[in-house]
């Protein structure tokens, strides 16, 4: 059964990605995530609603990644966990 943890990332630009990488002691298991926020303000200059934005980025995301996770928007700014799907 998956376990839930909370990682606390240092302050980062909007540019910046977390690329975080999980592995068991028996090193079988393997997983890759990444951490990005997408600027509304830098990232949406056709200012298209958060829901067409958020889909026209992972649409255009590289097929070696999948949402994981939408956090909440904040100030202008949208956090978003990609998994790495398995190869």
């Amino acid at each position: 059964m998956p376990k839930e943890i909370k990682i606390l990332l240092p302050e980062h630009l909007p540019d910046e990605v977390f690329d975080i990488q999980i592995q068991s002691s028996s090193k079988k298991c393997f997983l890759n995530y990444r951490f990005e926020l997408l600027d509304l303000d830098k990232d949406n200059p056709e200012n298209l609603s958060n829901v067409d934005f958020l889909k026209q980025k992972i649409k255009a995301y590289s097929d070696y990644w999948e949402v994981a996770e939408i956090f909440a928007q904040e100030n202008n700014k949208i956090p978003i966990l990609f998994k790495q799907k398995k190869q």
